[in-house]
């Protein structure tokens, strides 16, 4: 997808994303629909372009869904958008061996009004920058997170943990899945920011929010967050999303 700046209004839309060092196929997926205040990242696995087909057909899917549902996009909608596209990745997966097992994190936000919504599955994260702060919004479904909920690790050691990227829930990889959906007030200045883990090794909350707000605009950010993301590790594909409410 070409990184050109979508002209919305009332917001300031920005995206890019990045093969990195290391891999030679992107298996990250992201989805920007303006006619629906609708975006989304996705991040696949699987091997051999399984994982690149997995979160392509999740973020289908999910505009084909929405589509649907022009203009009364809420929590019910978003989840069985991502319902469907884990029976569509999961059908797909039995009907051709060589996908057996494919999946794919899927993390999507609808603006709607004054209202957010947000569909969740993954350790794929979407982040709000509110008055100059940080704040990670999504919880990633991991063997890691878990711990660090449970007290057993902290934020820190979570972050740099060996099992970090190891999922307890994905798109696709079962026939079922639950989905988690979080919901909020829109604030006049409001910065989304959604990210694949690429880019979550590179960044935090605070660092996120000092990239957003040093940037002129949206398609800045994307650009810098990945262009950090790639220097400083660049061990995973990268793909960012940045949404600037006006």
């Amino acid at each position: 997808m070409s990184p050109e700046t979508e002209a919305l209004p009332n917001y300031d839309v920005g995206y890019h994303t990045a093969v990195g060092r290391v891999r030679e196929h992107n298996e990250d997926s992201l989805k920007v629909i303006p006619e629906l205040s609708l975006f989304a990242v996705a991040d696949g696995m699987g091997g051999h372009l399984a994982g690149e087909r997995a979160s392509a057909l999740a973020v289908e899917v999910l505009q084909e869904r929405c589509l649907a549902h022009a203009g009364e996009i809420d929590g019910i909608v978003l989840r069985e958008a991502l319902l469907a596209a884990n029976t569509a990745i999961f059908e797909e997966s039995v009907a051709c061996p060589e996908r057996r097992g494919m999946g794919t994190t899927l993390t999507a936000l609808c603006l709607s009004g004054d209202t957010y919504w947000i569909g969740h599955v993954g350790d794929s994260r979407a982040w709000l920058v509110r008055d100059a702060a940080g704040l990670q919004v999504t919880e990633d479904h991991s063997v890691v997170w878990a711990q660090m909920r449970a007290g057993l690790i902290t934020p820190a050691q979570a972050e740099r943990h060996p099992m970090r990227n190891v999922l307890t829930r994905s798109v696709g990889n079962l026939p079922q899945v639950e989905v988690d959906i979080v919901t909020g007030t829109i604030r006049s200045r409001d910065i989304w920011v959604l990210g694949t883990d690429g880019m979550t090794q590179a960044f935090d909350q605070t660092r996120i929010a000092e990239v957003v707000n040093a940037s002129s605009s949206a398609q800045q950010a994307a650009e810098s967050m990945v262009e950090i993301a790639v220097t400083e590790d660049g061990s995973d594909n990268v793909c960012v999303v940045v949404v600037c409410c006006a």
